[in-house]
């Protein structure tokens, strides 16, 4: 694949420094190590040998030999040492090294990987400079769903239900589980509803492992169906729960415009419900009408409780 500017420009920084480190190393050496062909090392090597300081004389240029194929640097200039992370790159890694210790602590493995990396980090930064606001979200079911994922299993969850404020026993294929703003998410494929749903990890209250399948969710699922909203920019848990149906959002004077894809109306038109009046429906029309009625519904249902 090609590169662009960029990566060319970043791979020529890091060859001075390794280059040095290794006089004498093949460009065959180089190739395999910076994962490129011979031929573009060649032709980076061509691009350092025209790099240098301002003033771009013969003394300010970097110098450098490649004949019959081996390498070395006369005058590196000031490309001596190896490109650090910045102090932002450096936290935001230790940030996500930190999380993946919470997500993975009942893999003795990757926490020792994580912990090698983390004292790696913790040497060239001050160790105190990332705090945490907050506890990662964690769950004691985090290991079961791994499982269930890596196996092909279905699980039985009991979830609580923010929208409709009540715990409901759902059969699911997990696929899944992503972190966002600290906070665990299971994809899954709901087996009652038959379409893709999302679950935060906080909100199971029990989880037992099943059976194996084979089940082919793409066949299982209905037709996918296109609707747009318009979310005030405070929901931003409503954005967070449905990421792995939400094909697009664009900040807008009137909120967020989001596009999902979901199998059915059904569901989404109860979370509109219960969002309102924060959330609008821009299309389809038929989400709109479905809505509309089962306002009508209720409020001729509140009416006639309060004429008997």
């Amino acid at each position: 694949m090609a590169d662009n500017a960029a990566q060319r420009a970043l791979r020529t920084m890091d060859l001075v420094p390794y280059i040095l480190e290794h006089p004498g190393v093949s460009t065959e050496d180089l190739a395999v190590k910076f994962s490129v062909t011979q031929k573009q090392i060649e032709k980076d090597l061509q691009l350092i040998f025209l790099c240098g300081l301002p003033g771009y004389t013969p003394y300010e240029l970097i110098d450098l030999t490649f004949e019959d194929g081996v390498v070395s640097i006369i005058e590196p200039q000031v490309l001596t040492k190896p490109r650090n992370f910045s102090s932002n790159e450096m936290v935001v890694i230790k940030l996500g090294l930190e999380m993946l210790r919470e997500i993975n602590v009942n893999e003795p493995d990757k926490l020792d990987k994580i912990s090698t990396l983390l004292q790696k980090i913790n040497k060239q930064t001050d160790q105190d400079s990332v705090l945490l606001a907050k506890e990662i979200s964690t769950s004691p079911y985090y290991s079961v769903i791994n499982t269930a994922i890596s196996q092909r299993r279905q699980i039985s969850i009991e979830y609580q239900s923010v929208s409709r404020d009540q715990l409901t026993i759902r059969l699911i294929f997990p696929y899944n589980v992503s972190m966002l703003n600290g906070n665990l998410y299971l994809s899954a494929y709901d087996v009652d509803r038959r379409s893709d749903r999302v679950f935060k990890l906080d909100l199971i209250s029990r989880c037992e492992i099943g059976e194996p399948t084979e089940l082919d969710l793409t066949k299982s699922a209905s037709i996918d169906q296109i609707v747009e909203l318009m979310v005030d920019v405070k929901l931003t848990n409503f954005i967070e729960r449905n990421t792995s149906i939400i094909v697009d959002q664009r900040l807008t004077s009137d909120g967020i415009k989001v596009t999902l894809k979901v199998n059915n109306l059904e569901w989404i038109s109860r979370a509109v419900m219960s969002y309102a009046p924060n959330i609008k429906v821009i299309s389809p029309v038929a989400l709109s009408e479905m809505i509309e009625q089962r306002v009508k519904n209720l409020l001729n249902a509140y009416s006639s409780q309060r004429g008997s």
